[in-house]
């Protein structure tokens, strides 16, 4: 049976400039022009001369378009496998990351795992395991595409070193991702995903790619601490080409312009509107019970977005910032190989890009997972779907869900799901980790909230909070339930989390 630990080979200047860096909707990425891309890719790509020639080098920018595709040498074809991991890595750098964290694929390895933090036995897994099958390549939600809007075959979230994002102004505007050196982790039948500890020369090129444009280094992942552990940025030394312009200059296009997503205050906040907020298009009742209307999805992700603004984010610099996340409501269709429909997604400021996909995939999977007299909840699902059960205890037998994540959603690296012989009711796959609640009415499952975007407790409570209105009973929600003796969870959420005008500014500095 495939292992969840191997799903992903793939989770300022002055006081002023931090912020600055909080989000206005009508704030779009830094201007940055072709005269930048060349820069950086010329930097990358003299660098990888010195080594590894052939190396094939990305640039990504926020919305998961591909703004540079080259091998360092400029000659020679590049594979449809090596085009895949540039962008993926050059992809999960700049959608892991924001204006107020700055995160690598090296950063996504570390908490992924099948123990948090690596390496130690009798563990739990890491806050987001299983991430690397999201985003994937025929996802209907989000996905890595050309400046056209074709897909990339086999592109997902990835997590070899070899990825870092790219700021000006310190503000996001794109990722860039390499590979060549031949060390590249696939999906396999190890028992151990290895995680790669030391320097990496597609990360050493990387970030040669990345010097103008590198982020303050007072956000980096390295400055995020989860139950008291740092995480990791990148391991490997900054330097720059030994001698410049060796590699071909290759010119890049003008980048387009960035999305423009409609915008809308609710809950008190502006953001974006990923998804039209509209009732349920399903027909009748479903059980008896009415179905979910607008009014009703509007409520929900009004009370979600409220308390996200209420809470101390977990990943945001500097400390005391509010939690910023996708919100996402999905319908239960009622009916057998029908995809719940998404009735709305909101985007609160400068919320992680690759927690769009994601907060779609927490709703179904629990609308998928849940039936009228067991409300599972995405951190009941992903504690049944671990390699050992419960999670944590070394030497226990996989949990009754294991390799259902990889079964399900791997085959949309490579095709869509009504093109496939997978699960026609998850076309962008499932989600193992927390945040989503069913929604029920009645007794009835009428939908599903998904929360994405901050630490995985953020998200329980966030998500919770918009669902309050529509809760299961009580004798049906997941922790009232017992497998194999072990009593599953339902919800968790953080100490403390209210925030209380307690930004923390960062002084000027190095």
């Amino acid at each position: 049976m495939h292992k969840i630990r191997f799903l992903i080979p793939f989770l300022m200047s002055g006081v002023s400039a931090m912020q600055a860096s909080a989000f206005d909707p009508a704030i779009t990425p830094p201007p940055y022009t072709a005269a930048d891309l060349d820069r950086i890719q010329q930097q990358a790509s003299d660098r990888a001369m010195e080594r590894f020639p052939k190396s094939v080098i990305a640039i990504v920018d926020r919305d998961g378009r591909v703004l540079v595709l080259r091998r360092a040498d400029g000659t020679g074809s590049i594979t449809a496998s090596q085009r895949a991991i540039a962008v993926s890595k050059a992809g999960t750098a700049v959608f892991l990351s924001s204006n107020e964290q700055a995160f690598t694929p090296r950063t996504a390895s570390f908490i992924i795992q099948q123990h948090f933090p690596p390496g130690v036995e009798n563990r739990p897994p890491g806050p987001l395991v299983g991430v690397g099958l999201s985003n994937l390549a025929y996802s209907d939600v989000n996905y890595f595409r050309f400046p056209a809007g074709g897909r990339i075959l086999l592109t997902r979230l990835r997590a070899s070193p070899g990825g870092v994002p790219l700021y000006k102004n310190n503000r996001l505007f794109a990722g860039l991702g390499v590979t060549g050196d031949g060390t590249e982790a696939e999906f396999d039948d190890q028992p151990d995903y290895s995680e790669v500890t030391g320097a990496d020369e597609d990360e050493a090129i990387a970030l040669s790619g990345q010097i103008g444009y590198a982020p303050d280094p007072r956000i980096h992942g390295s400055e995020v601490l989860i139950d008291g552990i740092r995480l990791p940025y990148v391991k490997t030394p900054v330097r720059a080409a030994t001698v410049a312009g060796v590699a071909p200059s290759i010119a890049a296009a003008a980048p387009p312009p960035p999305f423009v997503w409609p915008t809308d205050t609710i809950g008190g906040v502006s953001g974006e509107i990923r998804a039209p907020i509209i009732s349920d298009p399903v027909p009748g009742t479903i059980n008896g019970q009415s179905r979910l209307t607008a009014a009703e999805v509007r409520s929900i992700i009004s009370l979600a977005t409220t308390r996200a603004q209420q809470t101390r984010a977990g990943i945001r610099l500097p400390l005391g910032r509010p939690a910023q996340v996708f919100i996402s409501v999905v319908n239960n269709p009622g009916q057998l190989d029908v995809a719940p429909v998404v009735l709305g997604t909101f985007r609160t400021p400068d919320a992680t890009l690759f927690s769009w996909d994601v907060s779609v995939q927490k709703a179904r999977t629990v609308v998928y997972y849940s039936t009228p007299t067991l409300a599972l909840s995405a951190r009941a699902v992903g504690f049944l779907a671990q390699e050992h059960f419960p999670p944590g205890i070394d030497n226990r037998p996989p949990g009754p869900l294991d390799g259902e994540q990889f079964d399900i959603s791997a085959p949309l690296l490579l095709s869509s799901a009504s093109a496939i012989n997978g699960e026609p009711a998850l076309p962008n796959g499932i989600t193992v980790f927390p945040g989503a609640f069913p929604v029920y009415r009645n007794g009835v499952i009428v939908g599903a909230i998904g929360v994405s975007g901050d630490g995985i407790d953020q998200d329980d409570i966030i998500a919770a909070s918009g669902a309050v209105a529509f809760m299961p009973p009580k004798n049906v929600r997941s922790d009232t339930q017992f497998e194999g003796g072990v009593r599953l969870p339902y919800a968790k959420f953080p100490r403390d989390p209210q925030l209380r005008n307690e930004v923390r500014p960062i002084t000027a500095g190095p």
